[in-house]
């Protein structure tokens, strides 16, 4: 299965490692690869995500690595990284269009 990241998924990425780096350059890449891996383990079997609560009717599912949840939708062939949300923060529907 081949895995994609939208332009939203990688700036948000970004953003959480710049973010953390503030702090600890070495606790932001080890938050960046838990993403990572989580997102790989999360395509092996992307049936077994949670529904997206705020849009139940969107085509979407969602993993966590605590504090974020990654929101993602497959198909057969594709696995596609939306966007990644902390835990606190809205999310908003603009977050999750666009490829």
């Amino acid at each position: 299965m081949t895995i994609g990241w939208s332009s939203e998924a990688r700036r948000s990425l970004r953003a959480i490692l710049r973010y953390i780096a503030q702090d600890s350059e070495f606790y932001a890449a080890r938050m960046v690869a838990r993403i990572i891996e989580r997102v790989d383990r999360a395509a092996m079997a992307p049936g077994q995500g949670h529904s997206v609560h705020e849009y139940p009717e969107a085509p979407l599912k969602e993993v966590y690595e605590s504090p974020y949840r990654i929101i993602y939708r497959f198909s057969a062939a594709e696995f596609w990284v939306v966007t990644i949300v902390h835990f606190k923060a809205p999310l908003e529907r603009k977050r999750l269009t666009g490829r």
